[in-house]
């Protein structure tokens, strides 16, 4: 085996069906055929810390929620609740103003995996006071985005993934969510 230290990375192109990838000041190229490129990004590992730009993004959208929800009219909001008997807090409980409101909990964490999102859901039950529980998350592993139910959802700022679609979210999530986006 060949080993090579990359020390520059100039260019990565498309080219003819395959990926050249030019390093080290264009003494090393490499070609990679479609099929092994892709396997390779499909097999990359991916870091489970969030970058402080995703930690960033996290605190942005909590400010935002927060935000939205100081500016309409909600029949309540809190702060800081009790996620029932679970030893962990939600950030913010809002229940809207209006027929049938439906109260949602949320609890932001910088990593999402799919043992806190069962002790928020854990927590969800026999409390009446949160009907649907959102845990929101810098970066979410594969296991926590397919662990929610019809009242426990998690969102992940890494590739924007939800385990909902936008029709099921609470409107004041939507909101705050299409804002970012457009």
């Amino acid at each position: 085996m060949h080993e090579v230290r990359v020390e520059s990375l100039e260019k990565l192109e498309s080219r003819e069906g395959r990926m050249l990838l030019s390093a080290n000041a264009g003494s090393l190229s490499i070609v990679f055929s479609q099929e092994v490129w892709e396997n390779l990004l499909a097999n990359a590992p991916s870091s489970a810390e969030p970058t402080p730009e995703e930690l960033e993004e996290l605190d942005y959208l909590k400010e935002q929620l927060e935000g939205h929800a100081d500016e309409e009219s909600f029949g309540s909001l809190l702060r800081d609740v009790p996620c029932g008997y679970s030893g962990l807090r939600y950030d913010l409980v809002l229940r809207p103003a209006g027929l049938f409101p439906m109260t949602t909990g949320y609890h932001f964490a910088s990593v999402v995996d799919a043992g806190l999102a069962a002790r928020i859901g854990a927590g969800l039950e026999g409390n009446d006071a949160v009907e649907q529980a959102y845990v929101v998350g810098a970066v979410a592993d594969d296991a926590a985005l397919m662990s929610g139910d019809e009242s426990l959802r998690v969102l992940c700022v890494r590739g924007r993934s939800c385990s909902t679609s936008r029709f099921e979210m609470p409107p004041e999530l939507w909101q705050v969510l299409s804002g970012r986006l457009g």
